[in-house]
């Protein structure tokens, strides 16, 4: 205990008495020079470890999904595995194009090329994803242009309460509120109308991020919408190649 020590002599020479009181205190702040370091980290700094700690992942469960609909064409969801080296993906997305409602549509991306199995048809790279104005979705974890850059182009930062995990209450999340230049955002969803989109980032106690919702008009003359882009996993390993 911080207190002491009821057996320690009544009267300790100078010396002991100052050991004593040193470790004392030590004892009762932690004395963790790193610990008390992270106390202070500003959110910008924690966005930046954020970010390289996604840059360095070898790949992610990943989904970008919005429960809101526009009024137009577009992507609802994108849910898979993306690998960073290779720049791969693979997995589904669904969402609406030419009027008509696309769902667990399966998609590769490898090489450069987005393979989408078409239904009744079979699998073509005929089309893209752009067509419901969403991105390659092999290209997100790239440090540039992927989900990484939204997370250093934000602005006007500031911190919220922590809370633990409504999926894993062990983990600790704290949510971080600003605003991200259309530009940037632009990279992820190609067709976003705003100059600016309102964004919260979720960061684990690790100081991974868990989620971002990002809201904004992202298709042509539509409404504006959320959408959250949620990690799921870190660190994934996957041979993903284009269908045969």
């Amino acid at each position: 205990m911080c207190q002491g020590d009821p057996m320690t002599p009544l009267r300790p020479t100078l010396l002991a008495a100052f050991l004593l009181t040193s470790a004392a205190l030590t004892a009762c702040s932690g004395g963790d020079e790193e610990g008390s370091a992270e106390k202070v980290d500003t959110p910008e700094q924690v966005l930046l470890q954020a970010k390289e700690l996604l840059d360095g992942t070898s790949g992610v469960e990943a989904t970008l999904s919005t429960d809101e609909d526009p009024g137009t064409d577009y992507l609802s969801e994108a849910r898979g595995t993306i690998t960073a080296d290779p720049a791969a993906f693979e997995g589904t997305i669904a969402g609406r194009v030419l009027g008509f409602p696309a769902t667990d549509i399966s998609v590769v991306s490898v090489d450069g090329s987005v393979w989408i199995d078409v239904p009744f048809s079979g699998w073509t790279d005929e089309y893209s994803p752009q067509d419901f104005c969403g991105p390659d979705p092999a290209t997100l974890l790239d440090p540039d242009t992927g989900v990484s850059g939204v997370l250093t182009s934000a602005t006007d930062l500031s911190a919220g309460d922590s809370e633990r995990a409504e999926d894993d209450p062990s983990v600790v999340i704290t949510p971080y509120t600003g605003t991200v230049p259309g530009d940037a955002i632009r990279e992820v969803l190609p067709c976003t109308e705003s100059d600016d989109v309102e964004a919260t980032f979720t960061i684990d106690d690790e100081g991974y991020l868990r989620t971002a919702d990002i809201t904004g008009a992202f298709f042509p003359d539509s409404d504006p919408i959320t959408y959250r882009i949620a990690i799921d996993a870190y660190d994934v390993t996957k041979d993903i190649q284009a269908p045969k």
